[in-house]
């Protein structure tokens, strides 16, 4: 498709072995795609050499996934963003093997709801986007912790550095108690009153904290840092999830904001698309996710957005995901 500049999320899935990943490659080329947003920590797990968290227990072998994406991709002009699951850690239900895994090895990292309950003890969430325990950015550790983790990343030669659930699990969560005892010293030297409101600026100061020390960490390196977003900003992405993104980008600290528009409706994502753009008053430095995994049976209905989408000049557009991406829908990105 002339004009189109594409992304592609390939998980955590394609790196198990080199047949998956020669396959992914393989499959990347023909679509012509100049960027592949490769999952090398899933649930707080690696699928590359690291010190800082324990292998993916997936994985049967030593193989290191990061580096041989790196190795296969050189030839085929793909850029390699290394992609990073930031707060979530873990599924509900069983915990990790590796008694190193921050689930087992620091529980009071994991973030409480209002209620005082730890997310370890919950079996399931009917919450959008809430997959399992996610790690609390109000606690100090847990920044720092994260921290580490991209900048061992940022250390392969990959362009950039790419977060996901970089935010809390919902505006419920984030009454962690070692959270809560850093609130109170934030309360005194910020001279904000204890209240709803601060404390919600409290948690929006430290998920903005935490990227910045991963920032910091990964331009050492050397390298950029993109996130992935909620593209509703005001209601989604800022007041349910505080994710404050846009300020982010315009700060400068990330380099590229990979919104997902995953909307079924075509209508809805355009309007969403619209809004970011008279909001950001371009989009530029923004790149559209779209979820190909709602369009299978509307094909056509999927490449007049895509089409649609280009109007605004996106940065890149970005499909989630590669496995979604059928013999019909390649064909047709392939004109």
């Amino acid at each position: 498709m002339k004009g189109l500049n594409l992304g592609v999320w390939v998980t955590r899935k394609s790196l198990e072995n080199i047949e998956s990943i020669e396959e992914m490659l393989k499959k990347i080329a023909r679509l012509g795609i100049s960027r592949a947003y490769v999952q090398v920590v899933g649930r707080a797990d690696a699928h590359y050499r690291s010190v800082v968290l324990p292998r993916a227990e997936e994985l049967e072998s030593d193989l290191d996934g990061l580096q041989k994406s790196i190795d296969l991709a050189r030839d085929l002009s793909v850029n390699i963003s290394a992609w990073m699951n930031v707060n979530l850690v873990w599924s509900f239900g069983k915990r990790p093997l590796s008694p190193e895994h921050v689930v087992n090895a620091h529980p009071d990292w994991i973030t409480y709801d209002r209620n005082g309950l730890s997310m370890l003890d919950y079996s399931s969430s009917d919450l959008d986007e809430v997959f399992g325990p996610f790690i609390d950015p109000g606690v100090p550790e847990v920044k720092a912790f994260t921290a580490a983790i991209a900048k061992e990343i940022a250390g392969y030669d990959v362009e950039e550095v790419h977060l996901d659930f970089v935010r809390y699990p919902f505006l419920d969560f984030g009454y962690n108690p070692l959270a809560l005892k850093y609130y109170e010293r934030w309360s005194k030297k910020t001279g904000v009153f204890d209240s709803e409101e601060s404390f919600e600026s409290f948690r929006l100061d430290s998920v903005t904290e935490q990227v910045r020390m991963i920032s910091q960490a990964v331009r050492e390196q050397g390298k950029k840092l993109s996130c992935a977003v909620f593209d509703d900003y005001s209601e989604r992405a800022v007041r349910e999830r505080l994710q404050p993104w846009m300020s982010w980008l315009e700060d400068g600290l990330i380099d590229s904001a990979v919104v997902m528009a995953y909307g079924k409706d075509p209508e809805e994502v355009i309007r969403r698309v619209d809004n970011l753009s008279r909001l950001h008053g371009s989009l530029k430095g923004i790149r559209i996710g779209l979820g190909a995994f709602n369009y299978s049976s509307r094909l056509d209905t999927f490449m007049g957005l895509i089409e649609r989408t280009l109007e605004y000049e996106p940065d890149e557009i970005t499909l989630f995901a590669l496995s979604s991406i059928d013999k019909e829908l390649e064909e047709k990105l392939s004109i």
